[in-house]
């Protein structure tokens, strides 16, 4: 009889028609997403662009079958974590396509989504870090005994370490996160919770040129403003870094801490 009684309340429950969205809400969900649609397609194709500049660093010439064979194993490792994340994040990018976010609970649902592939976007450059240790590693042939080895380690890795926090602190925002806030603020709306007041300040010259862009271009113009960043961020990054690294080796000589002929050597076993 219980079991009876069971059925029925099921019944009547899913007979009860969800909570639905009002079409101004579901506009203004849309973009957002349409924008966090177009910055996955964007990622997507800079990644495709720049793989083969990541594999060139992989000493698979390297004379020592030792480090072929570690090396190898680095480039699975890292495909694999490739393909687990673009699995995600095609996922992700199936879920923002689909126009039927009518309800309540598909709002709910696309932010639970939303939080979850962003974290998983997080941990996916944070497991770089312990690839790029080992592939400093491969770099010095595992002999830290040979001169400046210790210090040729130690800067491949800090790059590795500093690319890791640009990304996590600037990119995965400007690309996802202030997106995805905008999706989160507008569920709780909806659920009556609490929203804190947003926190007002200048745009960054990345939302500046955003807007230029899109002013001109339209949509397209969010292509256009993320890959000039992309490349004049990457150009930056390695102007700036080669600058701090001859600047130390000037120093150095000049304090008689580095040996110029003994770095040209260490520096030619890399090669």
């Amino acid at each position: 009889m219980e079991l009876e009684n069971l059925k029925e309340l099921w019944n009547k429950d899913n007979r009860q028609d969800l909570p639905e969205i009002s079409l101004e809400k579901q506009n203004e969900i849309h973009s957002p997403m349409q924008m966090l649609k177009i910055n996955m397609e964007t990622e997507f194709w800079l990644m495709v662009v720049t793989m083969p500049m990541l594999l060139i660093g992989f000493p698979f010439a390297s004379g020592d079958r030792n480090i072929v064979i570690i090396s190898a194993f680095v480039v699975v490792l890292t495909v694999g974590f490739i393909i687990y994340f673009y699995s995600r994040f095609l996922k992700l990018y199936k879920i923002l396509c689909k126009s039927g976010i009518n309800t309540n609970y598909d709002l709910f649902n696309l932010k639970t989504q939303l939080l979850i592939s962003k974290e998983i976007y997080i941990s996916y450059y944070i497991s770089y870090i312990p690839l790029a240790f080992l592939l400093s590693l491969i770099k010095i042939n595992f002999h830290f005994e040979v001169q400046y080895n210790l210090a040729i380690f130690g800067v491949s890795f800090l790059i590795t370490l500093m690319l890791v926090w640009f990304i996590i602190k600037y990119w995965i925002y400007y690309m996802y996160g202030r997106y995805i806030e905008d999706v989160v603020r507008l569920v709780d709306e909806l659920n009556g919770l609490e929203i804190p007041p947003r926190k007002a300040g200048k745009n960054s010259w990345f939302e500046r040129s955003q807007k230029f862009f899109m002013n001109k271009f339209g949509l397209k113009g969010n292509i256009v403003n993320t890959v000039i960043w992309f490349v004049s961020v990457y150009v930056f990054i390695i102007l700036f870094l080669t600058l701090v690294l001859l600047l130390l080796i000037i120093i150095g000589v000049k304090l008689d801490c580095i040996d110029l002929h003994t770095l040209q050597k260490a520096l030619d076993r890399l090669n």
